[in-house]
């Protein structure tokens, strides 16, 4: 017993040190995020640190990936830091997962034994939604094969829903208008809708009362003005009656002896005649010269 025990021991022991440098050749990619972002607050740094430990060199490329409930592309935004300088990253994606474009560090070859940290900068915007982020590393080679990947969870605050929030002062809630107010809105909004934009008053409704029909006053004024239209008529037709005598020139009277000249308030001179006859009387006698 005690020897099928000593070989049973040696046999694990060759081969657990034949499997640990199986374990060792494999490449590493580790994730350090900040424990915290603020939406709307400044960008927090993610590091993605990539270590070759399998033969050969490569050119590096590496990736962010972002998984946050609710998140859109456009809600958040990726920096890289390249020989000193920041430069922005392309983010794709949507329905609370994005991811960044591949980008290549300043000196990109990473071969065995040797590793290359790659460090981004990540801000949300005011409007992103709070939660649990998970926050994935990818390192990949120019060709595309993948060296391996990490991950690492943070939370983001001070968005939408958010795991513990903060009591907001109470606000005083908008008065909803009433349906008699919104009436009385629209009563005095649609005659100007309708008859347009005028600084000047509507006279419209004067004139419509001014022509439909005429006030007593009006009336009143018309039989006046008829009235001494027809005592200036009777007027005139009198005068001209009172001067009709006095306009008039006396005909001359035939055989009157003399001139036409008569006596105030005697009238005409009497035409002289002969007397008449007597009964009995015998006619005179004829003159000479008479006719018979």
């Amino acid at each position: 017993m005690a020897r099928l025990a000593a070989v049973c021991g040696l046999t694990g022991g060759l081969v657990m040190l034949g499997a640990s440098p199986a374990l060792a050749d494999d490449d590493s990619v580790r994730v350090g995020a900040a424990s915290s972002f603020a939406a709307g607050g400044s960008a927090q740094g993610v590091n993605v640190a990539v270590r070759k430990r399998t033969g050969g060199c490569v050119l590096l490329r590496t990736a962010l990936g972002l998984r946050l409930e609710g998140l859109q592309p456009d809600q958040v935004t990726v920096e890289v830091n390249s020989g000193g300088r920041w430069f922005p990253v392309p983010i794709t994606g949507g329905s609370g997962s994005v991811a960044t474009a591949q980008t290549s560090p300043t000196k990109p070859t990473v071969c065995k034994g040797k590793g290359i940290t790659v460090r981004y900068r990540v801000a949300f915007a005011e409007g992103a939604p709070g939660g649990r982020l998970v926050v994935t590393g990818v390192g990949t080679s120019a060709l595309g094969q993948e060296l391996g990947r990490g991950t690492d969870a943070a939370r983001v605050t001070g968005g939408r829903v958010s795991p513990s929030p903060s009591p907001t002062p109470s606000r005083k809630p908008t008065p909803t208008p009433s349906p008699t107010e919104v009436a009385a809105v629209d009563e005095a909004v649609n005659p100007a809708a309708l008859g347009g934009v005028s600084s000047g008053p509507d006279t419209k409704p004067v004139a419509a009362e001014s022509s439909g029909g005429g006030s007593p006053v009006m009336f009143f004024g018309i039989v006046l003005v008829a009235v001494g239209l027809l005592l200036i008529v009777l007027l005139v037709r009198r005068s001209r009656q009172d001067r009709k005598p006095s306009d008039e020139t006396p005909d001359l009277v035939v055989g009157n002896p003399g001139g036409t000249t008569y006596r105030a308030g005697g009238g005409l001179p009497a035409a002289p005649g002969r007397p008449g006859q007597v009964y009995g009387q015998q006619p005179p006698a004829a003159g000479w010269g008479a006719v018979p």
